[in-house]
């Protein structure tokens, strides 16, 4: 867990909402379809959140 806490703080968050919740800002999405999203993948990839969410929150895309 402290893994994942040093990379929600490398991005300037002090938790997982707070890095959430600034990733739904950055790309004008609802906090709940980020929140939801991050669920389905779980912790496992920050990356592929992060490529969904720049390309408007979609699984299919």
């Amino acid at each position: 867990m402290g893994d994942l806490i040093l990379n929600y703080r490398a991005c300037g968050a002090e938790c997982r909402e707070d890095w959430l919740r600034m990733l739904a800002h950055d790309n004008g999405l609802p906090l709940k379809a980020v929140q939801q999203l991050a669920e389905e993948l779980g912790e496992r990839d920050f990356g592929e959140l992060v490529r969904l969410c720049d390309c408007g929150g979609s699984l299919a895309s």
